[in-house]
């Protein structure tokens, strides 16, 4: 497709859903990639954010789009009702810094991406042209998840001897009191 003189296409817009499990590792779940408007993007964000809820940190890239759209994105979580804490990760000038910490990652072999979806096929091959490639959309959401990975908790198994919710002062309440060792405080 041929573009005008004067009229000029959207950006890219690319959103990425990452799991970090109980050792560490990334498993990307899911992705978003479009050249569309704003509005679209922030829609799907806030599609992304509901269907895998909890979800718990949102990473951003500050600066200046931050700027211009962060207000659309808080007005649009407020207006949908599904909300997020969005980290605002420092603005890097050299693109190649930003995905360092992911490029450690994955030579690693702790970055996991699901086999047989079309994102995943486009994700990697960003990847691999970059810093070649004629786009790096989807390098700038890898250098996010990278940047931001400490920021993240790991899962947890759940514990073998969990704890039974328990009202207090009642019989049950009183009978576990007295089967668990009492430890001595010292004040």
């Amino acid at each position: 497709m041929e573009i005008q003189q004067g009229k000029r296409e959207p950006d890219f817009t690319e959103h990425g859903v990452w799991g970090i499990d109980r050792v560490g590792d990334l498993w990307a779940i899911d992705w978003f990639f479009k050249q569309c408007e704003t509005d679209v993007g922030i829609a799907q964000f806030i599609r992304l954010v509901s269907l895998y809820k909890p979800v718990l940190r949102w990473f951003n890239e500050g600066g200046i789009i931050d700027k211009a759209i962060g207000p659309a994105i808080r007005s649009a979580m407020r207006h949908s009702g599904v909300f997020v804490a969005i980290d605002m990760l420092p603005s890097l000038d050299d693109k190649s810094i930003k995905v360092q910490a992911f490029h450690a990652r994955a030579t690693a072999k702790t970055i996991h991406f699901p086999l047989r979806r079309k994102w995943t096929d486009h994700v990697v091959d960003q990847l691999c042209k970059f810093p070649g490639g004629k786009h790096d959309d989807a390098v700038d959401v890898c250098g996010l998840i990278g940047r931001g990975v400490d920021k993240m908790v790991d899962a947890r198994l759940p514990s073998a001897t969990a704890t039974p919710n328990l009202v207090p002062f009642t019989e049950a309440w009183l009978m576990y009191n007295d089967k668990t060792e009492q430890k001595v405080r010292y004040f």
